[in-house]
């Protein structure tokens, strides 16, 4: 692990180690897991043009040294010019971001590799991690990589299919009753009673630095520049704040001098920062018993919550929220549009983005970067009563016949 980095208090400013990660801050309290890491220097030159894989093009602001990052092919995912659905929702310039292609089909994967490669430099053989199943599914992925025993805790209404990709993972599933919050909580008990390292805890400071990555190739594939506006689907806000950072960062090194603005999106049932905004709250309130279609977007109360709201205002951002049945038409039209198969909370983004346009809050001229976060392989079941029923015929039809049911 890189010698010149230290964790930064977000709330008052306090330094420390970065072994020292899971130690709350001794000046405020502020929660160990919330720290930021920072660089204390910046390249002259960046991204470095030495390496293929764009997680290595970006070392000079990753904690870790290139041998010590488990798959370094993470990430390099396509920024595709949206145009038949750009001119659907009278757009010049949209684009896609499509995470879908990531290793176990989530932007997850970018946040887990650096995670989990931290935890394997620091000497640690088993974690744990709640999750609503992609963060699991990517965890687990990097733990079979290297040898780290891995246990899944994942509420109930978890899809079938990303229980069975964690497991194939070989990560230990344990389903537990009742909503994401529950899992996290038990996450930092096993954490803080024995010993076994939350990934979606102890970790985040390192987890954060993953996200960011998204951020950066899209700053390469758009030839060194930034969007205007830059969508993201959000639960915790955990890309946003990477994705906050990660232009941040840029900025520093003077590499952007204009801040994109970032919307995110959450689902109507589960909308903790939507709420936040529309009531000018300087506080994140938590929401009782969230409903969504959206299972990757449901959470109650948002650990990130005061940085993430902080970090939206500072870029100008905002927050909007979609209804399920905008969020499911929203994955027909990505399919059917763009060739894109996303899960129902990867696809808030597209539903947030046509709210915006039909708002007039996103000109026709803008340039436009929506982050389609998971695979649609990951949760069919909702996704199929989009479709009805499938027609069946017998072997001898005859080809009018087939015909007349398309």
């Amino acid at each position: 692990m890189r010698s010149d980095i230290f964790l930064e208090c977000p709330s008052c400013g306090y330094k420390k180690d970065v072994k020292d990660f899971r130690v709350d801050c001794p000046r405020c309290g502020y929660p160990s897991a919330l720290f930021q890491i920072k660089y204390s220097k910046f390249p002259q030159v960046f991204p470095l043009s030495d390496y293929t894989q764009p997680i290595l093009r970006y070392l000079p602001i990753m904690p870790l040294e290139a041998k010590e990052i488990i798959d370094v092919n993470v990430g390099n995912t396509p920024l595709v010019h949206a145009k038949n659905l750009g001119k659907f929702l009278g757009l010049e310039n949209l684009y896609i971001k499509d995470e879908t292609r990531n290793a176990s089909g989530s932007f997850k994967d970018r946040g887990a590799v650096i995670g989990v490669s931290a935890a394997n430099v620091l000497g640690y053989k088993m974690l744990n991690v709640a999750s609503s199943g992609n963060f699991a599914s990517a965890i687990a992925r990097i733990c079979t990589l290297s040898g780290i025993k891995c246990i899944v805790l994942v509420p109930e209404d978890t899809p079938e299919e990303k229980m069975v990709m964690i497991a194939a993972y070989g990560g230990k599933v344990i389903k537990v009753k009742g909503i994401f919050d529950e899992c996290r909580r038990l996450s930092i008990e096993l954490s803080r009673k024995k010993n076994i390292l939350s990934a979606s805890w102890d970790l985040k400071p390192f987890t954060l630095e993953g996200w960011k990555t998204t951020l950066l190739e899209i700053f390469e594939q758009m030839h060194y520049t930034l969007p205007d506006v830059i969508i993201v689907p959000t639960g915790g806000g955990g890309h946003v704040l990477g994705t906050w950072k990660a232009i941040k960062e840029l900025s520093i090194m003077k590499k952007v001098d204009k801040f994109p603005r970032i919307v995110g999106v959450q689902a109507s049932g589960s909308a903790p920062y939507v709420k936040a905004v529309r009531e000018g709250l300087d506080y994140v309130p938590s929401i009782d018993n969230p409903q969504t279609v959206a299972k990757s977007l449901k959470v109650s109360s948002p650990l990130e919550k005061r940085d993430v709201l902080k970090a939206i205002k500072e870029v100008d951002g905002t927050f909007i929220d979609v209804s399920d049945e905008e969020i499911l038409e929203a994955v027909v039209v990505l399919g059917k549009m763009e060739g894109v198969f996303s899960e129902p909370g990867a696809a808030a983004s597209i539903a947030g983005l046509k709210k915006l346009v039909e708002c007039g809050k996103v000109d026709s001229s803008e340039r436009v970067v929506a982050v389609v976060t998971g695979s649609g392989l990951k949760d069919v079941l909702d996704i199929k009563s989009m479709f009805g029923n499938f027609p069946l015929v017998e072997s001898g039809s005859s080809v009018e016949h087939i015909l007349s049911l398309v």
